[in-house]
């Protein structure tokens, strides 16, 4: 009987912020997949410090970053359909599996070879983020946007009204330190690299930073939001 693929969250990096339908959905899966980058499979990594994997099957699956994304996320679906023809199978996902995360374009092709999909929450990495700055993302009526780095319209969109969370901005720091000057708002910005991992690192004046790792989130804050 063909099993049922959970695109399951971990959270943001530590391994307290998964949730319990997280650790039931690992639970009930005998085949656990996660993406690996190199050497590193850091969902996977983030489960283990919550959840006994003991006796699980262990799917890697080849995710690096690259602008050819498309036969990747294709292979990745060849080989956890082959998983579910034997069963349920978790597809660990880091932050939260609907928010910028490669499980949706895999559990799309999953789901479109006519196999059962269901995505389980989790925490995201600027949620995680505004906690440990203590800067809150949206209150009262402060509109909220969340920009990948260099998306269309970015310079523009920076000098809307609100709080901006800035997504895959790291070793672009300089350039975006820049344009945050340039709108005066370089003061209400702060980073996290690394949120809830080893080597977590909290940066409260960016002009201090040349270049940051690939898991980093800023969040500019609106001075002029409601409190």
């Amino acid at each position: 009987m063909a099993g049922t693929l959970y695109l399951v969250s971990v959270g943001a990096g530590d391994p307290d912020w998964m949730t319990l339908g997280a650790l039931k959905a690992i639970e009930r899966c005998p085949v656990i997949a996660a993406p690996r980058v190199g050497d590193s499979m850091t969902a996977l990594h983030i489960a283990e410090g919550a959840a006994d994997l003991s006796g699980k099957v262990i799917l890697p699956l080849d995710l690096p970053m690259s602008a050819q994304m498309q036969p990747l996320y294709d292979r990745a679906a060849d080989v956890l359909c082959d998983a579910l023809g034997q069963g349920d199978t978790a597809f660990l996902c880091l932050g939260d599996a609907s928010t910028f995360a490669s499980a949706y374009p895999i559990g799309q092709r999953v789901r479109r070879r006519g196999f059962a999909v269901q995505t389980v929450c989790g925490v995201t990495s600027f949620s995680a983020a505004a906690a440990k700055t203590e800067m809150p993302i949206g209150y009262g009526s402060t509109p909220v946007q969340i920009l990948p780095f260099g998306c269309e319209g970015f310079a523009e969109r920076l000098r809307l009204p609100g709080t901006k969370v800035i997504l895959k901005a790291g070793r672009h720091l300089p350039a975006l330190c820049k344009m945050l000057e340039d709108a005066g708002m370089l003061d209400n910005a702060r980073a996290v690299e690394n949120c809830g991992m080893a080597h977590e690192r909290i940066y409260t004046d960016l002009r201090k930073c040349e270049s940051l790792g690939y898991f980093t989130v800023v969040i500019v804050h609106d001075e002029k939001g409601d409190a």
